[in-house]
């Protein structure tokens, strides 16, 4: 989707004074709500897999964890860029939900595997379905909370409380997740995470609908 046209379908009532009814209009929206309730647990999940996984490697790789390190960091950074570009498109062909029900999947399944995988280049391997996630999410946020609050002038505004919720949930989940890891083993602590992520899948499927325009509906 355009920038363009993003900014043409929230240009319809521009209020640029800060007043407490802004934010209730926002949180009467029951599909924003849900959207930011599914994201706070992705990023609650997404934000500790890789530090937990490089507490591993540094245990059983010794000198080769530092180098494998760098390679689960560029990798899906590499297929962001390239993915990230079609995502709009794919959107207005197969719609924003099954993208964002596959972003969700994909999350899960990398934490899932993380669980039983040790070998550097498999690890290599399911770190680049976190590109997939990443660029999946990173455009259909933006086009999905378009779709949410066309005309309503409140696009900024709920980008910036979604911001600010899915922050505060990758800042705890580094303790939640350490937590459980410390007490219950590194497993336990993948597991609960794509557990969260599976949760978010379930609200997306059963509760979020389509948000793509009528008049782009097939």
């Amino acid at each position: 989707m355009p920038r363009g046209e993003i900014r043409a379908r929230n240009a319809a009532r521009r209020d640029h004074t800060f007043d407490l009814q802004r934010i209730i209009d926002v949180a009467k929206n029951r599909n924003l709500l849900l959207l930011a309730g599914c994201l706070v647990l992705f990023y609650f999940s997404n934000a500790s897999l890789l530090p937990l996984l490089s507490q591993n490697l540094a245990k059983s790789h010794g000198e080769f964890g530092p180098l494998v390190m760098a390679g689960l960091v560029a990798g899906p950074q590499i297929l962001v860029a390239l993915l990230a570009p079609w995502v709009g498109y794919w959107s207005e062909m197969f719609g924003r939900k099954p993208l964002l029900m596959a972003a969700f999947a994909t999350e899960a399944l990398r934490g899932v595997l993380f669980t039983f995988v040790s070998s550097p280049t498999l690890l290599l391997l399911i770190q680049l379905l976190d590109g997939i996630t990443g660029a999946l999410i990173a455009v259909l946020v933006v086009i999905i909370i378009t779709d949410l609050t066309t005309g309503s002038g409140r696009f900024n505004l709920t980008q910036g409380v979604i911001g600010a919720l899915t922050a505060a949930a990758s800042a705890l989940s580094a303790s939640v997740m350490g937590f459980i890891a410390s007490r219950a083993g590194d497993a336990a602590g993948f597991l609960t995470m794509a557990s969260a992520t599976c949760l978010g899948l379930a609200v997306i499927l059963m509760f979020l609908p389509e948000t793509k325009p009528a008049k782009y509906l097939d």
